[in-house]
């Protein structure tokens, strides 16, 4: 393929994103000179940090909860020697006019007159493995091949300063579960509502260590216009160890689980709740996560079905499932899998094994062989689907990889319980993706990030403290483990017949 020399004018006139914002516009085209010191300080400062460093291991007490500073971010002034906390970036900057700083963890530059994280191309290519550029009749270049300027053509775009967005939340220490979780929720509107606007009485309450006063907290400090940095969630992790040993300590844990438990125990702290599932419960939470799956189990000998219901807080789809029927014929899909072919699977009737064979009242209360077929008898308003990717046999357990086929907007009436010829509203079956986490890493390690839509349709990607503009492109190649659908339009609970 033949190179071509693309210069920092031409990229320019390639996209409006020529730097990272106006005030670093105003280093990186003032002068070589100026623009070549700072990026010498960048690269020097970027190779003396590690990447992706991790937090120092601090023991916390057990009598309470206090502030960790080694579980913050440093940022390191790129124009002197100066490192400090994110409390401390506004205070160096008016002293010494420094506005520029790299943070320690994933080594981004930081702009303190945009109270934001900043990307620029100039020094993105310093990251590479050269690092280097040529100057040539007095500017800038580097070698780029056509595609590329193509790609940064279509891709760049423009990030006007002191523009506000969404707001990260700090990891703490290994706590990128609890994060995403949180995001998945934060920008959720009945949510919000509720939380916002007394729902929860934090002033009445008198649960002790309680995780819906712990939330409320959360839900306020994310949207308070006095803060633009990042909320802490401090209290709820802390709350949440006192609740449950297995979610104790800085350790790494499930977002599945810890969605679990989080909703269960929202649940329970709400007043007028019902804990057994003989009785419907009312409750706000009730309402919002839980559904409820009908089993039916159906004897071939004299064709009786016998009903039961459970309560449901997610699916968990079994996303081998449909790769099993292709290698035994059975399916004529193709090799990617697919959400909608999780579902049917789901909902789709299956033999009873021998082992569990179906005593049937009908036919005496003798064994008959049997089908069983779960299906959706009530909706929630947020619906979670977990992509089950971990799987366990007697002699190991792995983490299942690959990607699964998920659309922004699904029909859930299919997968649903209905009466024949009875008429039917689509609009109450209609569920919009609102959040996508993703699980990077293996069975035992990794980390958790979450894609979350905005109001405006705009999605971004919330990595723990982080937060970054995404395509919808981007966010339908992820390899979800988790998804969040919000109901479309919210109705009216009819009473159970």
């Amino acid at each position: 393929m033949s190179l071509t020399m693309a210069t920092l004018d031409s990229v320019q006139l390639l996209s409006e994103a020529a730097f990272g914002c106006v005030h670093l516009a105003s280093i990186l085209s003032k002068d070589e000179k100026t623009a070549g010191q700072f990026r010498e300080a960048f690269c020097r400062q970027y190779k003396l940090l590690a990447p992706f460093s991790k937090t120092d291991t601090v023991a916390v007490p057990t009598t309470g909860l206090r502030t960790v500073e080694s579980l913050k971010p440093k940022y390191h002034c790129l124009s002197c020697t100066e490192v400090c906390l994110g409390s401390k970036r506004a205070e160096h900057t008016a002293a010494t006019g420094h506005a520029f700083y790299l943070e320690s963890r994933n080594r981004f530059v930081f702009c303190e007159k945009c109270v934001d994280f900043i990307y620029d191309h100039t020094l993105d290519r310093l990251r590479g493995p050269s690092g280097k550029f040529e100057a040539i009749d007095g500017r800038s270049i580097w070698a780029e091949d056509s595609v590329s300027e193509v790609y940064v053509k279509n891709n760049a775009y423009k990030n006007p300063c002191a523009i506000r967005g969404a707001r990260g939340v700090w990891n703490m220490g290994q706590t990128c579960y609890q994060a995403s979780i949180l995001q998945a929720m934060l920008h959720d509107p009945s949510l919000t509502a509720y939380f916002l606007g007394g729902g929860h009485d934090v002033h009445t309450c008198m649960i002790k260590d309680c995780l819906a006063c712990a939330t409320a907290e959360v839900f306020m400090e994310f949207n308070s216009a006095d803060k633009t940095e990042s909320v802490s969630a401090a209290v709820l992790l802390h709350h949440g160890w006192q609740k449950s040993k297995e979610m104790r300590g800085y350790r790494q844990q499930d977002a599945h689980e810890y969605f679990q438990f989080l909703v269960n125990e929202l649940h329970s702290s709400t007043p007028g709740h019902v804990e057994s599932y003989d009785k419907p419960c009312n409750c706000f939470f009730h309402q919002m996560f839980y559904g409820e799956l009908r089993s039916s189990v159906m004897c071939h000998k004299c064709g009786q079905t016998t009903n039961t219901h459970d309560p449901m807080a997610d699916l968990s789809l079994d996303v081998q499932q449909q790769h099993k029927k292709r290698k035994l014929g059975r399916s004529t899909s193709s090799t990617t899998g697919t959400l909608l072919g999780c579902l049917d699977s789901f909902t789709a009737a299956e033999d009873l094994h021998a082992d569990a064979a179906y005593h049937c009242e009908k036919c005496g209360n003798t064994p008959q062989r049997a089908s069983k077929r779960l299906q959706i008898r009530k909706l929630p308003v947020m619906l979670c689907m977990q992509l089950k990717r971990y799987g366990h046999s007697s002699n190991s357990s792995e983490k299942m990889n690959g990607h699964i086929d998920f659309p922004l907007s699904v029909n859930m009436l299919p997968y649903t319980v209905r009466k024949d010829n009875l008429p039917v509203d689509m609009s109450n079956y209609m569920y919009d993706l609102s959040t996508v986490i993703v699980h990077q890493g293996t069975m035992d390690s990794g980390h958790y990030y979450a894609y979350t839509r905005l109001d405006n349709d705009k999605w971004v990607l919330m990595d723990d403290n982080k937060v970054t503009i995404a395509g919808v492109a981007e966010v339908l190649r992820q390899d979800a483990y988790l998804l969040f659908y919000s109901a479309r339009h919210l109705r009216a609970e009819k009473g159970k017949k």
